[in-house]
């Protein structure tokens, strides 16, 4: 019985190893190249841009879901207030981004606009999203459900994770 199965892990030894160092590196490859390496997760953001001669205010829910190893759409919903104009915000922006560490470049590949967005003016529409524009952002963790979005000056938002 002993020679049996010393002869069957012999002559199979071999393959089982193999399988075992394809499973492992196969596991290895998603994990640094096709895992998402985004949070996904929903943030507000209440933006005041003060003119000489009138106000500009956004409130903007940015809701991030990775699609992908390097490609993120980012969901724009809010209103955008020029002066005592209001206008709606609802946009979905496609973004390929890279990755060094913490520190993320975004590059918009498409700014789909929904048919609820009011926004036409082409000086007000720069203040958003447009394609072809990049964004340097550092993420960090703050905790388990909260990554802080940071730019080259300043925090920009928080940013929850939907569990």
């Amino acid at each position: 019985m002993k020679i049996r199965t010393y002869s069957f892990f012999r002559r199979c030894g071999y393959g089982m190893a193999a399988l075992l160092a394809l499973v492992v590196c196969g596991i290895s490859a998603y994990a640094l190249f096709f895992r998402p390496q985004l949070p996904e997760c929903q943030a507000t953001l209440w933006v005041t841009n003060q003119l000489k001669d009138k106000t500009m205010r956004r409130v903007l829910l940015i809701s991030i879901a990775p699609e992908g190893a390097r490609r993120a759409k980012v969901l724009i919903h809010g209103s955008f207030f020029d002066g005592y104009v209001r206008y709606n915000i609802d946009r979905a922006v496609i973004m390929d981004y890279q990755r060094q560490g913490d520190n993320y470049t975004f590059t918009v590949r498409e700014n789909n606009n929904r048919p609820a967005d009011s926004l036409i003016a082409p000086e007000l529409n720069r203040r958003m999203p447009m394609q072809g524009q990049q964004y340097h952002l550092r993420i960090e963790q703050i905790d388990s459900q909260r990554f802080l979005f940071v730019g080259n000056y300043a925090p920009l938002f928080v940013c929850s994770t939907v569990r």
